[in-house]
């Protein structure tokens, strides 16, 4: 026998009702056994006539169809075809739940579009030196890319009207692309310590959000540094570690040209040595961020997987609580976390809800917040946790904040609430 839930049974009830309107009023024009006649109504209320007749066939519903009632507003047409396939096969349902969900995350996105809208200076490039990392052998300059203003910060996942000039001296790259919903402009403009040949030189896409770039040099050598004038160098420019170790053998072979002005004075000498202890100094912390990430990955890794399986969502168990959460290895980090119930404690609404927005919130939130990262905890099966961190199943889901370990800040707004605020509940930026 098939199991209805109150929303369910609220919607069948409904179609019965619109059953006997149908049978009492006769044929209608509107009222037919395909979609199309659905959609083409003038009301929703002559739509859920047309849902109600027994012709009507849910192998007519595809999820542009869905998408376009959300779009209009018909919510009880939706949830009567809900309430539809809830009565027949099992492979129905999900086909019209998965279009279901996808309808209405797409509407959120576009409302969450409005909200960005709001700021006057969306849509305004921000220009952005991106983070960039070089190696050399005897004939070549090989770059990588990405378009951020860090190597190991997040940035834009891909960029478009890309335009890529390459001289006999000079790099000029620019491309847009956008990142935390600000629109940004990609520019480098270098100039390479000596000559290069632009048509033996080539650039690439790489991995997502990343370029690639090879330039051919003039004539063999071991170039000191990069770019012509070393004070020139921007922050953000790094060593590509596993290139250069690839050539660091040929490169011994080849002594290192030095230009005019680098033998003029002792005191440039010191400053590029200087240069140098920093660039080094800078490598060895990105080496131990990059530590420390790969082993929070390899804790959380270790908990079992239950609802947000598969997704940026980080799974968090108690065996591995204290690594995580209480004292991080990951320095500086800031846990946005959902605790849920799997196993149909608390309000299940609200909590299916929030897993679109929660997977959401953990794509966009690391940008958002220095340290940020979103996860859940399944109360369901972590109960013991659960009632030490004082969360009641009567009262899930439950959001809270861990800046600095204990038992976290409670989140006292909506589940509803629009994903800039819970971003700015989890950063601290809001008092609560």
């Amino acid at each position: 026998m098939p199991r209805y839930t109150p929303d369910s049974l609220t919607a069948a009830c409904a179609l019965a009702v619109l059953a006997g309107i149908v049978s009492a009023v006769g044929s209608s024009d509107t009222v037919n056994s395909g979609l199309a006649g659905l959609k083409s109504t003038s009301s929703e209320e002559r739509a859920l006539e047309a849902l109600a007749d027994h012709k009507f066939s849910l192998s007519t519903v595809d999820a542009a169809d869905v998408e376009h009632l959300i779009r209009r507003g018909w919510h009880d047409v939706v949830q009567a075809i809900v309430a539809k396939s809830h009565q027949g096969s099992e492979a129905e349902a999900q086909l019209i739940a998965t279009q279901v969900r996808q309808a209405v995350q797409a509407e959120r996105n576009r409302l969450d579009d409005l909200i960005r809208a709001l700021d006057r200076n969306y849509g305004k490039a921000v220009d952005v030196n991106p983070a960039m990392q070089w190696a050399q052998n005897s004939t070549h300059i090989f770059l990588a890319v990405k378009f951020a203003q860090r190597w190991n910060a997040p940035g834009a996942l891909e960029v478009e009207n890309e335009t890529v000039l390459i001289t006999s001296c000079c790099l000029n790259f620019t491309a847009f692309g956008e990142h935390s919903f600000i629109r940004r402009r990609y520019h480098l403009l270098l100039e390479f310590f000596d000559k290069v040949l632009p048509e033996a030189s080539s650039w690439s896409s790489a991995s997502v959000g990343r370029m690639s770039v090879t330039i051919a040099k003039a004539s063999a050598a071991n170039w000191p540094r990069l770019l012509h004038n070393p004070s020139a160098a921007p922050k953000n420019l790094g060593i590509w570690a596993d290139m250069r170790d690839k050539w660091k053998s040929e490169l011994e072979k080849m002594p290192s040209i030095a230009s005019p002005s680098e033998r003029s004075t002792n005191k440039e000498k010191a400053a590029k040595h200087k240069r140098k202890k920093e660039r080094r100094r800078q490598e060895s912390e990105d080496s131990e961020d990059d530590d420390a990430l790969d082993r929070e990955v390899e804790i959380i890794s270790e908990c079992k997987p239950s609802s947000y399986g598969g997704t940026p969502v980080a799974e968090l168990c108690a065996s591995k609580w204290k690594e995580v959460v209480t004292k991080p290895v990951v320095k500086n980090r800031r846990w946005l976390i959902k605790f849920y119930s799997s196993q149909g404690q608390g309000n299940s609404e609200a909590q299916r809800t929030l897993i679109p927005v929660w997977k959401r919130l953990a794509d966009v939130f690391p940008s958002m917040v220095p340290g940020g990262k979103v996860g859940a905890l399944d109360c369901g099966l972590e109960k013991e946790l659960c009632n030490k961190l004082g969360v009641s199943h009567v009262k899930l889901p439950q959001i809270r904040r861990f800046l600095h370990g204990g038992d976290g800040d409670i989140w006292t707004g909506s589940h509803d609430a629009p994903i800039e605020k819970l971003a700015a509940f989890g950063g601290d930026k809001e008092e609560l």
